[in-house]
């Protein structure tokens, strides 16, 4: 069963301040709208608006109504109406005054007069130069009204107007409204459609502007959401593709308001709205507002949602206006999102029945102006989504390296965030090199036709050397090195992009990569040494990736018997990670191997970390005492502190083996010790069992003496007594490690 709609803790206070104060009620899933709207009038209520998006209807109910809505199953939440007041800062209407002509400066002056200084600051003349005027972008205004009749917006395209206020499509002054209330909206239409030359030229004046009167600026008459909210839905029916705003406030009419914890991007009815409007595909910017001279979180609805661009201003060298909002929001994040000018920033102001000129302050004039930018950039890169744009414009925005709840990510270079929009990225090496010839990829999505081609500048450089070995420039974004990197080698690189207008952009810094080994065996390569059947074992072994040429690799195979040094098996040249001997190895005999990678002039040669034995199960033939491994011992290094000693026996009888020192005195006794021995069955000794490396422990000496003790470092004789015969191995003992 469905439960009792919520009930905002706001909506009490509201009712006993105005008893007919309008009230949200948000309806359950699945619940049609026109149930809610049919009740509604039918309990003698008013319904002010119905918002699809939030499923939801504004309504003004009589007291009956109201308590019966409280227990509606129909019904999700109430939550009344916000009635808003202006909130503290700079008055944003200018004064009235007369444009005086420009100062001696750049050429662009001469055009755009006064108007130059945000095209300036947001690096929008290369893109006004090219004749980007936002042609083909659609951008909805919510403000207090438009006079749409003045000169400066002679050649600006309306495609709609409706004023949600009165309900018709007259968005300039009507005789009910108060006489200023148009200033703010067209002061801030005019920073985007103005086409005055010499003196106010708007940043997309070739677009299609939908006039949104939303913003009742009366005292008696407070403004609501709920003409926000359906001004959004009416934007998004006709296309928009940016909306911006200068409205959003903090305190409601009556003293009450929204306070920060409220400020959490899922309270206020505008702020969820706004994101649903990105979720659509609409850009949203909103002013921050203007009272940041009263600290931190100081921002003001609809600002505070995570989809929303919210705008700060900041003068025209880069300091930010002490009134300009600050953040964060409740949940931590950072707020604003950008800064742009709004400080003396040149406007068109209705005055007199016609139109005059003037400097305003204000977030408000920092959002168009930003708007107008993000219009632009949507002009070159159609089809970008809101988090598009929104990434872009971080990527270059000038406080980007450390976002802050002063600036954001500060004033974005527009041109830059358009010539570069994704930035350039590596996309290999990944995190290990897979080659001693690695192939360096990057990327610099979606740059324009016009800033191409984009030239490369790729530096390599070795180990901690700050010289590069390679330093080249290129209009591909891929190079493969042509030479061979040791294995070990540090590899570090730097790459710089630069478009045909010479925008740089270059990617994040990396961390230093290493040149895999050239080779690393695969098999018979135990450090503590390994037993095997096979008498031909195929040797194994890996390489990383090389191109071609240099490569292949070309690799040489040595066989090493382990007791004496020499060499039982080489072969050379050949091209595969694999070789099998052409004949038997000797039974009972410890070998290493090694193999040689060659490319050019440069090789790397890796030996086995132990050695390896062929078992041969067979009685032996004849009586052998094999010389100990390893030798010299102990090498701990290859975690082998003892050294192993084998022997044959061909017959059965008694056995004595016995370690002696250099003057014929006896160290340590092997055999007979602990019940085994000393009559021994013929057999091989010394290996470990099947399937097992190393060696038997029984035959092995870790250089101890008879007492447990340490013996010191030198030379000593493994003696083996058998009924065939005496048989002696030199042992080298390097002492204790």
């Amino acid at each position: 069963m469905a439960q009792q709609p919520t009930v905002s803790p706001r909506l009490a206070p509201a009712l006993a301040r105005d008893p007919t104060a309008p009230v949200w009620l948000f309806v359950r899933p699945g619940v049609p709208l026109d149930r809610i709207t049919t009740w509604v009038t039918g309990a003698g209520g008013t319904v002010r608006r119905q918002s699809r998006w939030l499923h939801a209807v504004s309504a003004v109910l009589p007291p009956a109504a109201l308590a019966a809505a409280r227990g509606s199953r129909d019904l999700l939440r109430l939550q009344p109406v916000a009635r808003f007041r202006r909130a503290p800062g700079p008055d944003p209407i200018p004064a009235p005054a007369f444009a005086a002509p420009p100062a001696a400066g750049p050429a662009q002056d001469s055009l755009y007069g006064p108007s130059a200084m945000p095209y300036r600051r947001l690096n929008l003349f290369p893109l006004a130069d090219r004749g980007f005027r936002a042609g083909g972008i659609t951008i909805a205004i919510l403000d207090t009204g438009f006079e749409t009749g003045l000169p400066p917006f002679a050649r600006a395209t309306v495609g709609a107007q409706y004023d949600f206020i009165f309900n018709d499509s007259i968005v300039r002054n009507q005789a009910a409204d108060d006489p200023s209330a148009s200033n703010h909206g067209t002061a801030v239409w005019s920073l985007l459609a103005a086409d005055t030359v010499g003196t106010l030229l708007g940043i997309a004046r070739d677009a299609t502007f939908l006039l949104a009167k939303t913003e009742d600026v009366r005292s008696e008459t407070p403004v609501e959401e709920d003409n926000f909210v359906a001004a959004l839905e009416w934007a998004d029916s006709l296309g928009a593709d940016i909306v911006t705003s200068s409205l959003g406030y903090l305190t409601f009419d009556g003293g009450a308001g929204y306070t920060l914890p409220d400020l959490n991007g899922d309270l206020a009815v505008t702020t969820v709205a706004a994101d649903l409007a990105a979720q659509r595909g609409i850009l949203v910017l909103t002013a921050v507002g203007n009272g940041g001279a009263a600290g931190a979180s100081t921002l003001i609805t609809p600002s505070d949602g995570d989809s929303v661009l919210a705008v700060g201003a900041e003068d025209s060298t880069g300091v930010r206006a002490t009134f300009s909002a600050r953040g964060p929001t409740a949940d931590g994040r950072v707020k604003p999102d950008f800064l742009a000018p709004g400080v003396a920033v040149w406007l068109a102001v209705p005055f007199g029945g016609g139109v005059t000129y003037s400097r305003g302050n204000g977030t408000s004039f920092a959002t168009p102006l930003l708007a107008g930018a993000a219009a632009l950039f949507l002009q070159v890169h159609g089809g970008a989504d809101p988090m598009t744009v929104r990434s872009a414009l971080r990527r270059w925005g000038s406080n980007r390296l450390a976002p802050d709840n002063f600036r954001g990510w500060g004033r974005p270079d527009v041109f830059a965030a358009v010539t570069f929009p994704g930035g350039v990225a590596f996309t290999s090496p990944g995190p290990t090199l897979g080659s001693v010839t690695p192939t360096f990829t990057w990327t610099a999505p979606a740059v324009p036709a016009f800033a191409r081609p984009v030239r490369y500048r790729l530096r390599l450089f070795r180990n901690t050397n700050p010289t590069p070995f390679l330093d080249t420039t290129t209009t591909d974004t891929t190079l493969t090195l042509a030479a061979p990197e040791p294995a070990g080698t540090r590899l570090m690189w730097s790459l710089t992009a630069t478009s045909a207008d010479s925008i740089v952009a270059t990617p994040p810094a990396d961390s230093a990569r290493t040149v895999p080994p050239w080779i690393v065996l695969a098999t018979l390569d135990d450090p503590a040494g390994s037993t095997i059947r096979e008498f031909r074992p195929e040797f194994r072994w890996t390489s990383p990736g090389v191109a071609i040429p240099p490569g292949p690799f070309v690799y040489d195979v040595t066989i090493i018997r382990a007791d004496d040094g020499q060499i039982e098996i080489a072969e050379q040249d050949l091209t595969t990670p694999s070789f099998t001997p052409p004949a038997d190895l000797e039974r009972n005999t410890p070998y290493r191997w090694r193999v040689t990678a060659r490319l050019d002039t440069l090789s790397q040669t890796v030996t086995s970390r132990g050695t390896f034995v062929i078992v041969d199960d067979t009685a032996p033939p004849v009586t052998t005492l094999f010389q100990n491994f390893p030798n010299p011992f102990p090498q701990p290094g290859l975690g082998q502190v003892a050294t192993c000693l084998w022997f044959d026996l061909s017959v059965d009888g008694v056995v004595a083996l016995t370690i002696l020192d250099m003057r014929g005195l006896v160290v340590r006794r092997l055999i007979p010790l602990g019940g085994f021995g000393p009559v021994l069955p013929r057999g091989r000794y010394g290996r470990s069992p099947a399937g097992e490396t190393g060696c038997d422990p029984r035959f092995a000496w870790d250089g101890t003496g008879e007492d447990g003790a340490a013996v010191p470092a030198g030379i000593y004789l493994a003696r083996l007594r058998t009924p065939v015969g005496v048989f002696f191995k030199r042992i080298v003992y390097l002492g204790t490690p």
